[in-house]
This record gives structure tokens, sequence and C-alpha cells, in this order.
């Protein structure tokens, strides 16, 4: 089933009406990055191409996994850490605060890269949302979503998921 986006604004500003939790749609409904039955918990496009942050079902301290995937659904170009991998060594949250706002960000470590998907909302300059790249500690890419993000980042999926707190610093592009 497809959710049209005019149908999601008005969910979601039900929600925000009624003081209850964001409302996110299907993975699917926005983006085949996350192959079934993974879930999208950050998803945007930038440009032609997509960023996501896949989740499986379900995700405790102790089960499931996360991954940071880029590319197009068609072909995805990265697809971090490998599913053998010990996920939770190698991405850490963290969260944002701005006067009139905040944000979440996920980073996800591969030597001598760093791969860091951000969403925020501040007032006076609005929402931005996307990953930073960082070789080495550098910035060397920020591609901001082109259009709006769905974004389930912030400390209850960090403390469900049992993600450690990231410990360098980050500033939003």
């Amino acid at each position: 089933m497809e959710i049209s986006g005019r149908a999601l604004r008005l969910a979601a500003w039900c929600a925000a009406a009624l003081g209850t939790a964001s409302v996110h749609p299907p993975a699917h409904a926005e983006s085949t990055m996350c192959p079934q039955p993974q879930r999208a918990v950050f998803s945007c496009p930038v440009g032609a191409k997509q960023v996501a942050v896949c989740a499986s079902d379900p995700l405790t301290e102790a089960t499931g996994t996360l991954q940071y995937r880029f590319g197009r659904p068609a072909k995805v170009e990265m697809a971090y850490p490998p599913k053998t991998a010990d996920w939770r060594a190698l991405t850490r949250g963290g969260t944002l605060m701005f006067s009139g706002g905040g944000g979440a960000f996920i980073a996800f470590e591969k030597r001598p890269y760093r791969y860091v998907v951000y969403s925020a909302v501040g007032q006076g300059w609005g929402s931005k949302a996307g990953v930073v790249v960082e070789r080495s500690g550098k910035r060397v890419a920020n591609l901001s979503c082109t259009a709006e993000a769905s974004s389930e980042l912030g400390p209850a999926l960090f403390s469900a998921a049992g993600i450690k707190p990231f410990e360098d610093s980050f500033e939003l592009p």
C-alpha cells in the first residue's frame, strides 16, 4: 500500500497536535533502499541517489541489525557495516541542542572514513538532514537531503537499540 505525501503530512500534523510521537510511513512507501523486512529509520534523496539507515525488526539492545546504505534502490553502492560485522562496535549516536530546536545523528565508522547521518531543526534556519563523510577526522563531503527526510534518529532509538554515545564532536554543515 502506498501512502501519499499529503496523507503523511496530515497524519504528522495530527500526531503533533495531539502530542504523540511523530508519524513515519512504512519503510517501503518512501524508500526501497531497505530490503524487506527491514525498515528505514532514516531515509532521504540526495540528488539522484538516496541515503538510508535500515533496521531489522525487532531492533533491541541484544538483537537486530542496523546498516547505512547509499546509492539507488536498484544499485546500492554502499551497505555498511556488513551483516557479519558487530555493527554496535562501529556505530555511535548523538543528539544536538539548539535554541529553538535540536537534532540527532548516527555515525558509522569505516576507517579512515566515518559516515554521519543527521537530522535537525533550528529556529531561523529550518530543517537540515543528510550525510557527512569524513576522512581521518576531516569533512570531505556533505550530501544534503534534496527533499524532506524521514527520520527516527534520536535518544529513544539509540537507547532501544543499545547504540553507544558519540564521543567526538559533530557540527552540522
